[in-house]
């Protein structure tokens, strides 16, 4: 897959997930059970936790670091996940939003940065296992965003439908 298309991916998959929690008030961002327990606050701290990993990731390839990025090396992805919920948990929801577009910025840039074969060879990185390193974008940030886009517009009808007047 071309460079310019993992980015326009990646642009959709934003604007998707800034479209499912667009018109949210404060309190609702911050109201938990959007995603299982998590509030929509955190499913961002989440999601800017895992796209920081992998612009890491991609800035240590950028610099010709070979070795496997501290992404791939995650034993226990639910504890993992915990650890970063509790680390987020007490940050303020402004702080939090800075973080997610700010990640989304370096994550562009540590795209630009690449050429098409480091992104598409599945020969370049051993560690990814016969998977080119355009596969650790998607799961890590595409399909990512998507994912919890779709978790939060459910919720968002969930909660619509319950505020809706029974008919008689």
């Amino acid at each position: 897959m071309a460079k310019q298309e993992l980015l326009a991916a990646f642009e959709e998959a934003r604007n998707k997930f800034l479209k499912s929690i667009d018109g949210l008030s404060e309190d609702e961002l911050l109201q938990p059970g959007a995603v299982g327990y998590w509030s929509v606050k955190d499913v961002l701290a989440h999601l800017t936790a895992w796209e920081s990993e992998l612009v890491t990731a991609l800035v240590r390839i950028e610099q010709g670091k070979k070795d496997a990025p501290n992404i791939v090396a995650i034993d226990d992805i639910d504890d993992w996940n915990e650890g970063q919920y509790h680390n987020n948990a007490a940050r303020q929801l402004a702080i939090i939003l800075d973080d997610f577009h700010g990640v989304g910025k370096h994550l562009k840039a540590a795209l630009e940065a690449l050429n098409n074969r480091t992104l598409d060879d599945n020969r370049v990185f051993a560690w990814m296992e016969g998977e080119p390193l355009s596969y650790l974008v998607y799961e890590n940030a595409i399909w990512h965003e998507e994912e919890h886009a779709d978790e939060i517009l459910a919720w968002r009808e969930r909660k619509d439908s319950d505020n809706e007047a029974p008919p008689w």
